[in-house]
C-alpha cells in the first residue's frame, strides 16, 4: 500500500505564490475519514523565527509562474532514524522567514562545520541563480539541473557540514533525496509563528501564511526526522527582546539589539545536542549545574512537576516558576486532537512544537514528554485514544527530542516497539497508570509482569501507579519496591506510587521522579488528573518522618559578616520545605574550620578569603575543577569512607553527591570550586551570537589572585584559546600563566564539547596599561576584572578602567566585574557608556547567585530555585551611600522575568 507524504493535488509552487492568490485553498483529506491508516502519521504541520533578506525572499517567491509537481508518492511511511554518526552533516529545511540561515550560521560557527547554502551552491555550480537558469533554459532543464545539484550537495557533504535547503529544493526529486538522506542524517524542519514571518518578510498576511502551513507542513515533515520551533521573544510568554536586552545590560542603557538572538542560539544548540547525541557543548552547559552531570534516576527523592498542555494553552503560565526546584518537567499532552478537521490536527501539532520550545527556553532540567492515553469524553467520562492517534502524538514528540518520553504499556507490543525503535537519544519510560486498583494490587503478579514487559521492550525506566483505596496500599507499594530492588539480575529504575489523596504517603517515599503538582495548579488536581502533592509537602514529610536530617551550612572566612549568601540560601531552603540553616562562621585562622567539622549536622561551607588555597592541604579529595584552578570555595563533608583503602564509597556514582541531608560523624572533606561557574555563566549571558567563542577569540583577565584563576578557567571552559592576564605586579601574572600552561590537557578535559581538543595558552605579556594590544591576536571579547573596587587596609580604591586600545573589538564583547562594593564601579560606568558599540557589562551581583546555584546543588542534592535566589541577592544588597543609585537595583528586580536561565 502506498501513502501520500502530503495527499494534495495543489502544487507547491502555487502554495509559494500565495501573495498573488486570493482564492480558497484546498484542504488535505482527513486521514480519519477513509485515508489509509498509515497516513495518519503525516498529520503534523508547522509554525516559526529569524534572519533572511526580506527583499530577496519576496522576489524569490515570484520567480516564475510555472507550476511545481505534486508531492511524491512513497511506498511506505518514513521510518524515522534518530541515531546518527557524531560527525554526520545536518540539514535544515523549512519555508522562508523561519530563520534557517541564521541558525545554520550559529551552528556552523560553534561546531566549526562547513556551511553549505543550497541556493548559493546552485549558483556556484551553474553560474546562474535559480530564477535566471529557469528563464534561460526552461522548466524541464531547470528541474533536471536542480535535482543534480541537490544530489551533489547531499552526496559530497555527508560529514561535518551544515546544509541549508530552501523551498526551491523541495521538488519531487528533492523530497526523495531528503527522505533517503534522513535515514542516516539529521534533517531538521525549522518552524516559526506566522505573525513573526509576516512581520519580517512583509509579504503575506497571516491568513495566507497559515494556509501555507497547512499545505506545506506535511511535505516538509515527510522529508525530515527532527523539528525545531524558533521562538520569537514575543511568543515566549515572557518579555520582549528589548526587555531581555535591558536586563542583560542590566541598567536600561541604550538597547543592545545584537543580543536579541542570544537565547535563540542557546536554544538551538541545546536542541541539536539533544537531537544528535554527538559532540556538543551540552557537557559545558551541564557543568554549570552539578546535578545535571548525574542521571536523575541515580539520585534519591527526585521530582517531576506535571503540567498539562491544556493549561499552558489556556493561559499564560510562568514556566521557570513551574519548574522551580523540580528535577524534571513533565509536559502532559492531555488535550484531544479534534477528529473532524485535519487543519486543526495540524494546528495541534504546531501547538505542541511551540509549547515544547517555549518550555525549553526557561528550564534547565530534563523534559518528559507524556501523552495521556485517556482523554476527557463528551459526557465527562474518559475515553482511550486510538492506537493511531496515540502513535502520532508520541512520534511527533520524538521529533522534538525530549530528554525522556513515556510509552503507555496499555498498548500492544508492535506499537510500542515502533516508538522505541525511533527514540533516538531520548530515554523511554514504560508507563502504566491503572484507573482502578488491579485485582491483587501491588502484591500480585500483574505489576511484576508489566515491569518485566517494559524491560523486554527496551525501556530505560518504569513508572507504575494505581489509586489508593486504603492506607495499606501505601505499604504494599513499598513491598513492591523491595521486590524489584532484590531481583537477582540488573533492574530498571522504578517509579511506583499510589494516586488519589490516600496515596500521598507513597509519593513521599517513592525515590525516583515522583510526579508533583505546582501550588498554583492545586485547584486543577481533580479536573485534570494531576498529582496530589507538591515538592514542599513531599520534602517536609521526609524531614518530619526523620528519613532526612536538618543540616547546618556556613560561609567561612576572615571577614564574612557582610555576606549575602546566608539570606540567599535560607530563603531557598524555606521555599522547598527543607529545615536547613545557613549561617556565618567568621574566624581569624583556618583552625576555626575544626569547630564546623565536629558538628554531626554539618552539611558544608562556602569558603571565603583568605582560606581558598590554605584549606587545600586539609582535603581528602578535590573536584577536577578545583584541582585545575588551585583553589576551593566549597567544602563538603564525607561521611562514607572505605576504611580499608581510604576511598569514598561509591555505587554507580559517588555517595558524595547522593547521600545528602544525612547527619553523622565526618570522616573527611571534599573541595570544589563554583566561582568559575558564576563567571562562566555571566560570560554566556553577555556574549552575543556575533561574539560566539571561535578559535581566534581572545580573553583578558585583570588581576592574578584566586578569582582571576577562576576567571581563566571559565574562559578555558568556554573554549577561548588565547587568554591574556594583566596584573599590577607582573610577576604574579607570570605565575598564573605558568600554573595553567603546564596543564597541557586542561582545555580538552574541561571543554568536553565543541571546544574539545583545543589547547589554551595563557599569556602574561601585558606589563602596563599603556601597552598596545599584542600584535597577531584579535582584540578581546571576553573580559573579567578580578580586582577589588574598594579601599583595602587604608589603600585607596583602584578606580580601574580599561585602556581604550584594548577595547577595539568591532563587535564589542562582555565584561564581568566581580566587585560589587560599590556596585557602580568606574569600570561598569565605562562599559555602559560603550554599550552602543556592543559591550555588555555584568557585575558581582550577577556572579554571586550564579555560583550560588551550583553551591546549593552540591550542598543539598536538590535543584536551586534560581529566580528566588537572584531576587533575594538584589533585595538584600545594601547600596553604598553616595556611590550607588538604588533605582538601578529596583529596575533589575522589575526585569527579573527576562533573566536567561
Amino acid at each position: 500500500m502506498s501513502i501520500l507524504a502530503r495527499p494534495l493535488k495543489r502544487k507547491l509552487r502555487e502554495i509559494e505564490d500565495l501573495e498573488e492568490r486570493n482564492g480558497p485553498v484546498s484542504r488535505p483529506p482527513n486521514p480519519r475519514n477513509g485515508a489509509p491508516k498509515q497516513a495518519a502519521a503525516n498529520w503534523h504541520t508547522p509554525q516559526f523565527q529569524v534572519i533572511e533578506d526580506p527583499h530577496w525572499a519576496a522576489s524569490s517567491l515570484r520567480e516564475s509562474n510555472s507550476s511545481r509537481p505534486s508531492p511524491v508518492r512513497f511506498d511506505s511511511p518514513l521510518q524515522a532514524q534518530r541515531k546518527f554518526d557524531p560527525h554526520a552533516s545536518i540539514v535544515l529545511v523549512g519555508i522562508r522567514g523561519t530563520g534557517k540561515s541564521s541558525l545554520a550560521v550559529m551552528l556552523a560557527a560553534t561546531t566549526g562545520n562547513r556551511l553549505i547554502e543550497a541556493d548559493r551552491y546552485f549558483q556556484q555550480v551553474t553560474g546562474r541563480s535559480r530564477a535566471a537558469f529557469k528563464n534561460e533554459y526552461g522548466i524541464t532543464e531547470y528541474r533536471q539541473q536542480e535535482a543534480n545539484v541537490m544530489e551533489s550537495i547531499l552526496n559530497e557533504h555527508k560529514k561535518r557540514c551544515v546544509i541549508v535547503c530552501g523551498p526551491g529544493f523541495m521538488e519531487r526529486s528533492g523530497q526523495m533525496l531528503l527522505r533517503e538522506y534522513s535515514k542516516t542524517h539529521p534533517v531538521v524542519l525549522i518552524l516559526r509563528d506566522s505573525e513573526s514571518i509576516q512581520s519580517y518578510l512583509k509579504v503575506y498576511d497571516n491568513d495566507k501564511i497559515r494556509r501555507f502551513f497547512e499545505l506545506s507542513g506535511p511535505i516538509y515533515r515527510a522529508c525530515s526526522n527532527l523539528e525545531f520551533f524558533n521562538v520569537s521573544e514575543k511568543c515566549a510568554g515572557e518579555y520582549t527582546g528589548q526587555h531581555l536586552e535591558s536586563e542583560v545590560d542590566q541598567r536600561h542603557q541604550n538597547p543592545t539589539p545584537f543580543l536579541t538572538l542570544k537565547r535563540l542560539q542557546r536554544d538551538f544548540l541545546r536542541f541539536i545536542a539533544l537531537a544528535t547525541g554527538g559532540a556538543t557543548d551540552m557537557c559545558t552547559q551541564h557543568a554549570s549545574f552539578p546535578l545535571s552531570m548525574i542521571p536523575v534516576e541515580s539520585r534519591t527523592y527526585t521530582y517531576a512537576v506535571s503540567v498539562p498542555i491544556s493549561s499552558l494553552l489556556e493561559r499564560y503560565m510562568d514556566i521557570e516558576d513551574l519548574e522551580c526546584a523540580a528535577d524534571a518537567f513533565e509536559l502532559k499532552v492531555d488535550a484531544e486532537s479534534p477528529p473532524k478537521d485535519p487543519r486543526v490536527d495540524s494546528s495541534f501539532a504546531d501547538k505542541i512544537t511551540e509549547t515544547v520550545a517555549t518550555i525549553r527556553r526557561s528550564i534547565v532540567v530534563p523534559m518528559i514528554y507524556h501523552v495521556e492515553s485517556n482523554i476527557s469524553g463528551q459526557a465527562g467520562g474518559n475515553t482511550r485514544r486510538s492506537e493511531g492517534e496515540y502513535l502520532n502524538l508520541v512520534q511527533h514528540g520524538l521529533r522534538l527530542s525530549p530528554g525522556l518520553v513515556t510509552v503507555d504499556l496499555g498498548y500492544d507490543d508492535a506499537l510500542l516497539s515502533q516508538i522505541i525503535a525511533s527514540r533516538g537519544s531520548s530515554r523511554v519510560i514504560g508507563h502504566y497508570a491503572a484507573r482502578q486498583p488491579l485485582f491483587e494490587g501491588w502484591d500480585g503478579p500483574e505489576y511484576m509482569a508489566l515491569y518485566e514487559r517494559a524491560k523486554r521492550l527496551g525501556c530505560d525506566m518504569v513508572r507504575l501507579s494505581q489509586p489508593a483505596t486504603t492506607m495499606e496500599d501505601n505499604f504494599a507499594v513499598q513491598r513492591f519496591h523491595h521486590r524489584i530492588k532484590n531481583l537477582s539480575d540488573s533492574h530498571l529504575p522504578l517509579t511506583a506510587y499510589n494516586t488519589a489523596p490516600l496515596g500521598r504517603l507513597s509519593c513521599c517515599f517513592n525515590p525516583i521522579l515522583t510526579p508533583v503538582v505546582h501550588p498554583s495548579m492545586a485547584s486543577e488536581t481533580t479536573s485534570k488528573d494531576l498529582p496530589c502533592i507538591t515538592i514542599h509537602e513531599a520534602q517536609s514529610a521526609l524531614y518530619s518522618s526523620f528519613t532526612l536530617d536538618p543540616m547546618q551550612y556556613f560561609v567561612f572566612g576572615a571577614n564574612v559578616n557582610y555576606s549575602l549568601s546566608p539570606t540567599m540560601h535560607n530563603t531557598a531552603y524555606k521555599l522547598i520545605g527543607m529545615p536547613h540553616v545557613y549561617g556565618i562562621h567568621q574566624s581569624p585562622t583556618l583552625h576555626g574550620l575544626n569547630e564546623l567539622v565536629e558538628n554531626p549536622h554539618f552539611g558544608g561551607t562556602s569558603v571565603s578569603l583568605p582560606y581558598k588555597t590554605e584549606a587545600i592541604p586539609l582535603l581528602h579529595s578535590m573536584s577536577p575543577h578545583a584541582r585545575a584552578i588551585g583553589a576551593v570555595n566549597t567544602l563538603i563533608p564525607i561521611r562514607n569512607l572505605d576504611e580499608k583503602d581510604n576511598t569514598i564509597l561509591t555505587s554507580q556514582h559517588s555517595s558524595l553527591y547522593l547521600e545528602k541531608s544525612r547527619a553523622g560523624p565526618i570522616k573527611a572533606l571534599h573541595g570544589d570550586n563554583t566561582d568559575w561557574i558564576g563567571i562562566c555563566n555571566c560570560f554566556r549571558r553577555g556574549l552575543s551570537p556575533a561574539n560566539a567563542v571561535r578559535p581566534a577569540s581572545t580573553g583578558l583577565v585583570i588581576g592574578a589572585g584566586g578569582m582571576a584563576r577562576a576567571a581563566v578557567y571559565a574562559m578555558i571552559h568556554l573554549g577561548v584559546q588565547n587568554i591574556f592576564v594583566y596584573n599590577r605586579t607582573f610577576a604574579n601574572a607570570e605565575k598564573l600563566a605558568v600554573h595553567y600552561n603546564r596543564q597541557k590537557n586542561l582545555a580538552s578535559n574541561s571543554s568536553q564539547g565543541y571546544g574539545q581538543g583545543r589547547q589554551t595558552t595563557v599569556h602574561a605579556s601585558l606589563k602596563s596599561l599603556q601597552d598596545p594590544w599584542p600584535a597577531g591576536y584579535k582584540q578581546p571579547t571576553v573580559i573579567a576584572s578580578c580586582i577589588p573596587a574598594h579601599s583595602i587596609a587604608g589603600q585607596p580604591a583602584p578606580c580601574f578602567e580599561m585602556p581604550s586600545q584594548w577595547l577595539e573589538s568591532p563587535t564589542g564583547g562582555v565584561v564581568v566585574e566581580l566587585a560589587y562594593k560599590p556596585l557602580n564601579t568606574p569600570l561598569i560606568k565605562q562599559m555602559r557608556s560603550l554599550s552602543h558599540r556592543g559591550w555588555v557589562a555584568l557585575d558581582g551581583l550577577d556572579v554571586l547567585p550564579e555560583q550560588g546555584f551550583a553551591q546549593f546543588e552540591l550542598f543539598t542534592g536538590r535543584r536551586a530555585p534560581r529566580r528566588l535566589m537572584r531576587t533575594i541577592v538584589l533585595e538584600e544588597y545594601k547600596a553604598e551611600e553616595g556611590q550607588d543609585d538604588p533605582s538601578l537595583i529596583q529596575s533589575r528586580l522589575e526585569n527579573m522575568h527576562g533573566q536567561p536561565t
